[in-house]
């Protein structure tokens, strides 16, 4: 997640939101949501083919042995019965691979050093120079996958190519995230856009986000996408949408009046898994008909509320109940306000009677 460092709006900001809250909370978010947050949740693993020839130490084989694994671009398809030339020390040793992709060399001396090669289909696949050393050697050779890479060229084309009509849905990595502090109920959400299509999707107009009505000072943060832009309570996406994730975060201030508030956000789109994080304090609660679990974590001395549900349909609302905010009577204000205002009558009636008399 990028670090937020400032915000981007039509207007002001009268709620006071401050940028190095966002980025703590977002830091924070990031930390609670991805470890061990659901079940369901996706990370992303890196490409194979930008770690093929990276040496490996690893403690699970034993020291002077080194592995070499060749696939042909996915972790799924394995090359069986393919020459591997190490060369070890200087003098060239030929493994063939086994059923697995394998190919190994043990016994090998401390200090040795070693290199992989393979050629897979004319591609010269080659790994990095390793020394042996008090662990084994773990080495991938991953060849290209001429389907994929035709696809992704594929793809290329496609993404550049006119938009069609469509549909974007809220990714699984969306979420809605509140925050107290400084006697402020902040509120920010975290949406992933997703166009699930190979080419740009045409929704019929704009993506409009609609706040709460009494929501403060919104804006759209940096490491939004520029089709982003805030209006009021009003967030506006617009279209088309590019293949894949359009990012969006927002951030603003609820207000409250007492321990009790109610945040009600309907979605535009399908928000394909509800994740919300509340910041705790003292004896502060979540709840949400939503909710298929609920639990507390702790993260960097601080509390944390997480609740997490299924989809949301378009259209349909969020609708989550904060619960023993810190809040100072009312009565105070009002019984000021009302001596200020029996001061003031009487100060005009003072006033009116005496030029009568007069």
């Amino acid at each position: 997640m990028k670090n937020m460092k400032s915000m981007k709006g039509l207007g002001e900001n009268p709620s006071g939101l401050r940028v190095r809250r966002v980025v703590r909370v977002l830091r924070v978010l990031t930390l609670v949501t991805f470890v061990g947050v659901a079940a369901s949740a996706q990370v992303a693993m890196p490409d194979p083919k930008a770690m093929s020839g990276v040496v490996l130490p690893v403690s699970d084989i034993p020291a002077g042995t080194v592995t070499v694994r060749v696939i042909r671009g996915g972790l799924d398809k394995n090359i069986a019965k393919q020459a591997v030339e190490f060369t070890i020390d200087g003098k060239v040793r030929i493994v063939t691979t086994d059923e697995s992709g394998r190919a190994m060399v043990s016994g090998l001396r401390r200090g040795a050093t070693v290199k992989a090669v393979a050629v897979v289909a004319g591609e010269r696949l080659v790994s990095q120079d390793a020394t042996v050393a008090g662990s084994g050697l773990r080495i991938m050779l991953v060849a290209t996958d001429p389907a994929a890479a035709a696809r992704e060229a594929e793809s290329k084309v496609l993404a550049a190519s006119p938009p069609v009509k469509g549909i974007v849905v809220l990714g699984g990595e969306s979420r809605v995230v509140a925050e107290y502090s400084n006697d402020k109920l902040s509120v920010f959400y975290y949406l992933d856009i997703i166009n699930a299509a190979r080419t740009p999707v045409d929704i019929g107009g704009p993506l409009l986000i609609d706040l709460p009505r009494s929501a403060r000072g919104a804006a759209v943060m940096e490491g939004s996408s520029k089709q982003a832009t805030a209006l009021g309570p009003r967030v506006t996406v617009t279209g088309p949408f590019a293949p894949g994730t359009t990012t969006v975060q927002i951030g603003y201030e609820l207000p409250y009046g007492g321990p009790t508030v109610r945040l009600e956000q309907r979605w535009p789109a399908q928000m394909l898994e509800t994740t919300v994080v509340v910041s705790k304090v003292g004896t502060m609660d979540a709840s949400s008909p939503q909710f298929a679990n609920k639990e507390v974590r702790a993260q960097e001395g601080r509390s944390f509320i997480l609740g997490i549900g299924p989809a949301i349909a378009a259209g349909q609302p969020l609708l989550l109940d904060i619960t023993g905010l810190p809040h100072h009577p009312r009565w105070p204000r009002y019984l000021a306000l009302s001596l200020a205002g029996v001061i003031m009558a009487v100060g005009i009636w003072a006033a009116v009677f005496t030029r009568q008399r007069t």
